[in-house]
């Protein structure tokens, strides 16, 4: 049996799901049908041999097709559908006195499963506020609680470069890890965290999907500590312009030069 990931849009579930005879590439946006509901996902990964037997269970979800035109016009109701259910919502919420902040809402294709996405500072205990969501919206209620990152993806903003955030104009939530030696690699290091910290309050995006050119330049260009001749004599490289392709270089007689490389 031929098998593919795909990862449902709603909560990030990743799904070992049946394709049949569709043909899918990594991707590719599909309807598909678990044991709750239908919903929309994305391929995450080519088609391969289930490692299931005769005695296993079948495969978690079945994909029913590649989304059309059409599917997408409707489930751009649905998303339409969903939001307008966020006043009612935030008001329970604020009725159940829960330090939590509402951001957004999905609905499934199938108008079954209604999920709320929210943030907040800690666990937050919110069985009874299931049960009345659940009775004012008739459907099937998933709470998905979201960090920093997301938080600001759902809410939008404008970053310190003056444009709008990464996360929420093309990123979509598929970032890995940024970390501090990131920073340092694009020689940012020096201007202190709170310099590459974005509005979220952790580390810009921008420093982990631009690594690979700094990286690259940056292996382009003489090393630190280095020594360059120029036009006007010979130096020592003491920093290294990624963007510009330059170095600079300190002469014997302790002047500075940009040299182009």
């Amino acid at each position: 049996m031929k098998e593919i990931s795909i990862k449902a849009r709603s909560d990030g579930r990743i799904y070992h799901a049946e394709k049949g005879n569709l043909q899918l590439a990594p991707g590719d946006q599909v309807l598909f049908e678990s044991d709750q509901c239908q919903e929309v996902a994305e391929v995450t990964s080519k088609e391969q041999e289930s490692a299931k037997t005769d005695n296993q269970a079948e495969a978690e979800a079945v994909v029913i097709r590649r989304l059309s035109s059409k599917d997408k016009e409707e489930d751009a109701q649905k998303k339409a559908e969903a939001r307008s259910t966020l006043v009612r919502c935030k008001e329970i919420v604020v009725k159940h006195s829960l330090p939590m902040e509402v951001l957004d809402a999905d609905l499934s294709f199938d108008g079954k499963k209604l999920t709320f996405y929210f943030s907040a500072p800690g666990r937050v205990d919110f069985r009874s506020l299931v049960s009345e969501l659940a009775s004012a919206f008739q459907k099937l209620i998933r709470l998905q609680q979201v960090g920093v990152r997301d938080r600001a993806r759902h809410c939008g903003g404008i970053g310190r470069c003056g444009l709008d955030f990464c996360c929420k104009k093309f990123l979509n939530g598929e970032l890995e890890c940024v970390t501090l030696d990131m920073a340092y690699d694009q020689n940012l290091g020096q201007m202190g965290s709170n310099r590459v910290t974005g509005a979220c309050g952790k580390l810009m995006c921008c420093l982990k999907y631009e690594l690979d050119v700094y990286k690259d330049g940056k292996a382009k260009l003489p090393p630190v500590g280095s020594e360059l001749k120029s036009e006007k004599g010979k130096g020592r490289v003491v920093a290294q312009s990624i963007l510009k392709n330059q170095v600079t270089i300190e002469l014997a007689d302790k002047t500075y030069v940009e040299v182009d490389c």
